[in-house]
């Protein structure tokens, strides 16, 4: 069989990325890997690097106590050639001995250990104690796994453990596509031919940028072997197509001359700007304002074009190691080229700390969290997002404002404006610093969960849905209320028991029907509230006004809460495990 060659912007890319890592590895791309590996597959958990002479067979151990099994033991094979060579025989049988000595008990694993370094043995025998109490083999041989950037050799894997824990080059290069959307990679250096050309000097922050027209031809060759998500990273959306995109591509293949006159210009940051003979080298480039028309152009045949495009260039000098994502004056100067029409109040919030690290642990547990728009569209398409869950940062934001507020004011607030949300006192009261996100990530996923139940399964019909949709997020709101009210339940639930909780309420089992049934027991309540309610002013308290108003919370309160109270706390204390 033969197999398809690796897009090789991607694997230039990714080996770019580890060695950017490798900096804190003594410059040892395989070590950098194992590394790399472990992050983007667990994300942020705890785990011992191994890998060096005497490591037994072993190159990291991952430690997950809340799953089953509660330790991965990782052997990696890396080779820059990406997909090019089989993995070899030898790779194979030393994957094998370190599983059978962990299967074949004690004896065994006393020869693991002593062939292994002193100071890594106490952490084997840690290893090896809680896999033998994870229960079955069927369970415990879950735990081994080979990754490398080798392709699959045919037969030569092992029964022993599961055929997914062997991880081929494949497999790996959509893990880092995967993996890059919310890392923001390391563009390659950018060269554009400069004319007309002013700088400023900024004194105060020591920066100086440049003014100039640049041929848009050289950011088309660029893209030929750069792929444009990686150029615009930190810009506050991806692609979202339309008529401008179509006519920007049409402006730079049929009129070039026209395109300077027509286009506001792109604008890019740098960590360097180096130039030679009217050709300037951005290093780190990225492209913050002007993502549309990359997009519009990389897919263009007409690789020359007399096309010139205002361009300007901010050369941001990091400090103390200080990431992009963290430099609040740089986050500024986005958003800042970022405020013509249609940009929204929740993208210029897309590249917050914050919010990649939500990205991330939202990806641990199958959803991708939409935090740029257009970001959807980049992924959709690939395999490993396929049983995900998606929601959006907008989406996000209307639901931690309703869940936030036992009183129902944030109910009022979404009705009344979202763009409201992202307001700078709004959005810190919501979204946790980074530092945070892992300690309140259980809460912010609970909150997420409740409201796809309620958009799943509240409405049982279209007709409902179109007549009842006034009080969608007053049926978000009781239900997660009256769920999170149930005494000390983030103190015996975890993320963990979250999940599987709210699985099951989503699955056909006997515990999903009761949860489905209840979840539109709330809606009826709602409604019900509503029709009680309006007799008091039939004219006046329409859904649409009803909804909108402290009467109404007060109402659905005092009418419809009662009614599911008991209801609510069983789910809940199903999920508590009581």
């Amino acid at each position: 069989m033969r197999h398809p060659k690796p897009d090789r912007r991607i694997t230039d890319e990714f080996v770019d990325e580890l060695a950017l890592r490798a900096e804190r590895f003594k410059r040892k791309l395989h070590q950098a890997f194992v590394s790399w590996y472990v992050e983007a597959y667990f994300g942020g958990t705890g785990w011992d690097f191994i890998d060096d002479a005497g490591d037994g067979g072993i190159d990291a151990i991952v430690w997950r106590p809340d799953d089953i099994p509660p330790v991965v033991l990782m052997q990696s094979k890396f080779t820059e050639r990406i997909g090019g060579p089989l993995l070899g025989k030898a790779a194979y049988r030393d994957f094998r001995k370190v599983v059978e000595a962990f299967y074949y008990g004690e004896e065994a694993f006393d020869g693991l250990l002593a062939g292994a370094r002193a100071d890594v043995r106490s952490k084997y025998r840690r290893a090896f104690d809680r896999l033998r109490d994870a229960g079955t083999w069927a369970q415990q041989k879950k735990a081994f796994r080979l990754v490398t950037t080798c392709r699959r050799r045919a037969g030569a894997a092992s029964d022993w453990v599961p055929p997914e824990n062997y991880v081929y080059a494949d497999d790996v290069l959509k893990l880092y596509r995967e993996y890059r959307k919310g890392a923001t990679p390391r563009a390659r250096p950018l060269e554009l031919h400069v004319r007309d050309k002013l700088s400023y000097t900024d004194p105060k922050r020591g920066v100086t940028s440049y003014l100039f027209n640049a041929q848009l031809s050289d950011f088309r060759r660029y893209l030929d072997r750069s792929d444009v998500a990686r150029l615009v990273a930190r810009n506050i959306r991806y692609n979202l197509g339309g008529r401008v995109g179509r006519d920007i591509a049409e402006t730079y293949e049929r009129r070039p001359h026209d395109f300077w006159y027509l286009h506001n210009g792109i604008t890019v940051i740098c960590d360097e700007f180096l130039e030679r003979n009217q050709v300037a080298t951005l290093v780190n480039p990225s492209v913050v304002n002007g993502a549309q028309t990359l997009y519009a152009i990389s897919s263009s045949p007409r690789r020359e074009s007399l096309a010139l495009v205002p361009t300007r260039v901010v050369v941001r000098e990091p400090k103390d190691g200080k990431p992009p994502e963290d430099d609040e004056w740089l986050q500024s100067v986005i958003r800042g080229v970022n405020t013509q029409n249609r940009v929204r109040a929740y993208d210029l919030r897309s590249n917050e700390p914050e919010q990649l690290e939500l990205q991330k642990r939202f990806r641990e547990t199958k959803v991708f969290y939409e935090r740029k728009r257009g970001e959807w569209r980049e992924v959709r398409n690939e395999a490993q997002y396929r049983d995900f869950a998606r929601v959006s940062l907008r989406t996000l934001g209307q639901i931690l404002t309703v869940t936030a507020d036992r009183s129902g004011k944030g109910v009022l607030q979404v009705k009344r404006s979202v763009e409201g949300i992202f307001d700078e006192k709004p959005y810190r009261r919501l979204f946790p610093s980074r530092a945070k996100v892992a300690r309140r990530f259980e809460r912010i996923y609970l909150a997420y969960r409740a409201y796809r139940l309620a958009s799943e399964y509240a409405y049982g019909t279209a007709s409902e849905w179109r007549k009842q949709r006034h009080g969608f997020w007053h049926v978000v709101w009781l239900f997660h209320r009256g769920i999170s009210s149930y005494p000390r339940l983030h103190t015996h639930a975890s993320l963990r028991t979250v999940r599987d909780a709210f699985d099951a309420f989503e699955d056909r089992g006997a515990v999903g029907r009761r949860a489905r049934k209840v979840v539109k027991q709330v809606r009826k309540a709602v409604w019900q509230a509503w029709r009680s309610a309006r007799r008091a002013d039939t004219e006046r308290w329409t859904p649409n006004n009803f909804f909108k108003a402290k009467f109404g919370n007060r109402k659905v309160l005092s009418l419809a809460l009662p009614k599911v109270r008991a209801a609510l706390r069983s789910l809940a204390a199903h999920m508590a495990g009581r």
